[in-house]
């Protein structure tokens, strides 16, 4: 049976997701959701602004989809990084046309294999209902030559705990 094209999505994004390092995570949504409909055109110059910004490190970038209660159906990026991005919610606030609310935390790799496991395990959300359209890339790497292989992250930290006992 041949892959179908959301198979060969998830499977590209989790490649990305499990063989490089990522220690931070932050969420950018729109303080009213009504608003989410535009994120497709409005995160093309975040993108951009954010790469120049900060050109010193990878950016795993992914819309998502949120519905809570009787909350409207909010679309929102989760970005993936190597750091925490100082000034993001500054930068969102200046580059959206709207107030955005932005979180950010560190990851573990338990976390992150967590959301690994539920982005493999679940269908991928209908990113059609809130864009009234088709064939939407959901998500993309933002300066890929500095991405550092998961393995090569682990190898350092185990390297790291070797030099602090010896010492």
């Amino acid at each position: 049976m041949s892959e179908t094209s959301e198979e060969k999505t998830k499977r590209k994004y989790l490649a990305v997701l499990r063989g490089y390092r990522w220690s931070y995570q932050h969420s950018i949504f729109y303080d009213d959701p009504e608003q989410s409909h535009a994120l497709l055109d409005h995160m093309v110059r975040f993108k951009q602004v954010l790469r120049r910004r900060c050109p010193d490190q990878p950016f795993l970038v992914r819309i998502q989809t949120l519905k809570k209660g009787s909350a409207p159906h909010q679309a929102y990026l989760t970005i993936f990084t190597t750091k925490k991005v100082d000034g993001l919610r500054e930068m969102a606030n200046k580059v959206f046309p709207a107030i955005m609310n932005v979180r950010g935390k560190k990851l573990s790799l338990e976390k992150l294999d967590r959301i690994a496991q539920t982005i493999e395990k679940q269908k991928p959300h209908d990113l059609s209902k809130l864009f009234d359209k088709t064939g939407i890339n959901r998500w993309s790497v933002l300066n890929r030559p500095l991405l550092i292989e998961q393995e090569a992250g682990i190898a350092e930290k185990a390297g790291a705990l070797v030099v602090q006992e010896g010492v």
